[in-house]
């Protein structure tokens, strides 16, 4: 209390205790964010549904990917040419959807799965 420069007892109560009312509003804000942010999150997908996709011979995975309501499976091949599989729900199971000559190894070759 005597680190606060002030001749009057008084206000230096009130400037204490105004200093612990902001750290208690603080406290109170980010836990109402907290639990707000938490609450309102969209529920992760059921991954349990999605089968692996097919493991192809000389493929490897480059990744997973929402795309719009599809999830799709991206795969490169031993010359850097890209193959795009998506997950159909009804029939479940995994669809070769695109080929893209050396979109693996080539950035400006390199397309999504729905471009033509």
């Amino acid at each position: 209390m005597d680190t606060i420069y002030s001749k009057n007892k008084i206000k230096k109560e009130v400037i204490i205790l105004n200093l612990v009312c902001l750290n208690l509003i603080q406290i109170i804000l980010c836990v109402t964010i907290f639990l707000l942010m938490t609450s309102c999150a969209v529920d992760p997908e059921d991954w349990t549904k999605v089968k692996p996709p097919p493991q192809t011979l000389g493929l490897e995975r480059a990744g997973f990917f929402n795309i719009g309501d599809s999830l799709y499976s991206q795969h490169c091949d031993p010359h850097g040419n890209q193959i795009w599989m998506r997950w159909d729900e009804n029939k479940e199971l995994w669809k070769k959807v695109k080929y893209n000559t050396l979109g693996c190894r080539d950035g400006e070759s390199a397309t999504g799965p729905d471009s033509s």
